[in-house]
C-alpha cells in the first residue's frame, strides 16, 4: 500500500476526481438559481478575514471593522458569481492565465505530498551536481580595445598586439606584461583591468556570457585573444582558474531538497498536462487568402 501511495498516477486520479466533483457542483444541472443566490459564510472564512486583517494591521479588527470586512467579502462574492453567470470569465487572457496557474498549483501540491528521503536527495545530488557546484573563480588581466572608436580595425589591432606579446614570450619565456597603467589598448573607465578571484557571476555581469565561456577554455599563463565581450574586444592573461567544488551533502541538504521539489513540481505539471492533453483533439484552420476556397482543417498532435 505504501508503494502504491508513492505513485504519482494515484494522486493524479484523485485530483481528476476532485475536479470532476467540483465541476458537478458548479454545473447547471446541480447548481441552480437557488444555490447561486445563497451565500453561506463559514467560521473558517470569517477566521481567514480576521487573520488577514491581523497580518496587515498587527492587531485584531474591531466589531465595526469586522462588519466592513464581511460586507466587502459578500460584495466580492456576489460580483464574482454574477460575472461567472454572465460569462465574463470567458475569453479573458488574464483570467485564463490565472486559472491555468491555479490548476498547475494543484498538481504541484500533489508532487510534494511526501518528504524525500536522504537516499533520494543523495541520488539527486549525484545526478545533477552542476546545480550545486560553487562558481568557478578567475584571476585575470585584460587589455581592452574599443570597437566603437577603432571600427573594423579593432580585431586586427588586438591581434597585432597579441602577436607582439607572443613573440616576447618566445624570446624571454614570459609574455606577461602588467597593464595597470593602461598603457596598452584603450581606456575602459567602467571597470578595472585586473580581477582577483572574481566568480562567474561577476565576470558575466561585466563582460557578458560569451566572454565568460571563452575564458573557461583558454590556457593559463599566456595572453590569449582576441575575445569579444559586450564592451568590445580583449586580450586576456589568465593567471588562475579555480574550479568550483560541490560542497558536502550535509551542508547542502536544504538546498538539494528545494531543487528536488522544484523538479518534482515540474514533472507533475508535465505529466498532468500530458494526461489532460490526451482528452482533446485540436484542429487548426489552414491560413489561406480570404478570396479563395474556405480554409481546410488539420489536426494538431
Amino acid at each position: 500500500m505504501k508503494a502504491l501511495l508513492r505513485e504519482p498516477l494515484v494522486y493524479f486520479l484523485l485530483l481528476g476526481g476532485l475536479f470532476f466533483g467540483a465541476y458537478n457542483l458548479v454545473s447547471d444541472k446541480s447548481y441552480g438559481e437557488n444555490e447561486r443566490n445563497e451565500i453561506v459564510i463559514t467560521d473558517g472564512q470569517i477566521d481567514a478575514l480576521i487573520r488577514g486583517f491581523e497580518r496587515v494591521r498587527q492587531r485584531l479588527p474591531s466589531q465595526q471593522e469586522l462588519d466592513g470586512l464581511l460586507q466587502a467579502f459578500i460584495r466580492e462574492e456576489i460580483m464574482y458569481r454574477e460575472a461567472l453567470a454572465m460569462g465574463l470569465d470567458r475569453g479573458d487572457a488574464i483570467i485564463r492565465r490565472q486559472l491555468q496557474k491555479k490548476l498547475e498549483f494543484l498538481s504541484e501540491d500533489i508532487a510534494t505530498l511526501e518528504e524525500p528521503t536522504d537516499t533520494e536527495l543523495q541520488k539527486f545530488l549525484t545526478d545533477k551536481p552542476h546545480l550545486f557546484r560553487e562558481p568557478t573563480r578567475f584571476t585575470l588581466e585584460h587589455i581592452y580595445f574599443n570597437s566603437s572608436t577603432r571600427g573594423e580595425s579593432v580585431r586586427s589591432d588586438a591581434q597585432s598586439l597579441l602577436d607582439t606579446l607572443k613573440e616576447q614570450e618566445n624570446q624571454s619565456g614570459s609574455g606577461h606584461i602588467p597593464n595597470s597603467s593602461g598603457q596598452y589598448g584603450d581606456l575602459l573607465v567602467m571597470t578595472q583591468s585586473r580581477f582577483e578571484k572574481a566568480d562567474e557571476s561577476e565576470i558575466s555581469a561585466i563582460f557578458g556570457g560569451r566572454f565568460l565561456e571563452a575564458i573557461k577554455e583558454i590556457p593559463i599563463g599566456h595572453w590569449e585573444g582576441p575575445i569579444e565581450s559586450g564592451l568590445g574586444v580583449h586580450l586576456v592573461y589568465l593567471s588562475e582558474r579555480l574550479e568550483g567544488d560541490v560542497p558536502p551533502f550535509t551542508e547542502l541538504r536544504s538546498t538539494i531538497k528545494r531543487e528536488w521539489e522544484a523538479v518534482k513540481r515540474q514533472q507533475a505539471n508535465d505529466a498532468f498536462y500530458s494526461a489532460l492533453r490526451e482528452r482533446y483533439t485540436v484542429t487548426l484552420a489552414e491560413p489561406v487568402p480570404a478570396n479563395l476556397t474556405p480554409p481546410q482543417q488539420k489536426s494538431v498532435p
